[in-house]
């Protein structure tokens, strides 16, 4: 394998955090090359169908980037256009912005379509369509917004008022949004969304006294 095989491999695995899917791969290099490449310590396994390239970065969230990546396995995730590329939601989006594990699966993504391919074990998919104030970036990804997430969480059933507080709290706390935007994000599922915030605000004080 020459020099220039593993630079083309490396120019798109550098806008990926180091990461590149089989199909990527397989555009370059023969699948046979490319366990030679994890024989010889080069390339780790991410998952299934994806593999990291060790001397390049590592992304906070490994498996739910690789996951991502995988939704569109031959495009590079920076010609990616949400929300058609997928965009992290729920559960995994708390989990991005950095505010705990609550109850939902570790891979979760909000899509406009079910794809045509398989979805892989592990990854739970929510068709529905996300408006671009709905949605922003982080690590790379699209992620529904601090409020959108709430939104999305409440309405799953999965976390009552008190976790749901806590969900709030935490996002408060870390100056990513307001009491005032999360409230408005929660609307129009909510006929009262600033009362409703309020009362799981005051549940979740209540449960860590």
């Amino acid at each position: 394998m020459n020099l220039d095989v593993l630079a083309r491999l490396a120019d798109v695995a550098d806008g990926q955090f180091g990461y590149l899917t089989h199909t990527q791969s397989t555009n370059v290099i023969s699948p046979g090359d490319l366990q030679q490449l994890s024989a010889a310590g080069l390339v780790e396994d991410v998952s299934a169908t994806v593999v990291r390239f060790r001397a390049g970065g590592r992304h906070p969230v490994p498996r739910l980037y690789a996951a991502w990546l995988d939704l569109d396995p031959a495009t590079p995730g920076w010609e990616r256009v949400p929300p058609e590329c997928g965009v992290v939601s729920h559960a995994a989006a708390a989990r991005l912005w950095g505010v705990g594990a609550g109850p939902g699966p570790e891979v979760e993504f909000t899509v406009p379509r079910r794809p045509a391919t398989p979805v892989p074990p592990g990854v739970l998919l929510h068709i529905g369509a996300l408006a671009e104030h709905q949605r922003t970036e982080r690590h790379g990804m699209p992620v529904t917004t601090p409020e959108q997430t709430l939104r999305d969480l409440a309405a799953t059933g999965r976390l009552d008022g008190a976790e749901l507080g806590r969900v709030a709290w935490a996002l408060m706390s870390t100056g990513q949004v307001s009491e005032d935007t999360l409230a408005a994000g929660l609307s129009p599922d909510h006929p009262d969304p600033s009362a409703t915030l309020r009362q799981w605000l005051d549940a979740a004080d209540h449960f860590d006294e």
